[in-house]
């Protein structure tokens, strides 16, 4: 129950990281936008190893 609760909650950071992401790229801030997607890809990696045990 908490991995998935886990899960949950890594996928929902990694929505805000895109978002911001958007906004910062709206606003030509080219390298917080990268740290922004690369920290969206890492939530992502953990909400999947979370969800299904293994990462690949």
């Amino acid at each position: 129950m908490e991995r998935s609760i886990f899960g949950f909650f890594t996928a929902f950071l990694s929505v805000i990281c895109v978002i911001c992401a958007i906004q910062t790229f709206r606003k030509k801030r080219f390298g917080l936008a990268a740290l922004f997607l690369l920290n969206a890809f890492t939530n992502l990696v953990n909400s999947i190893h979370a969800f299904y045990m293994t990462l690949f």
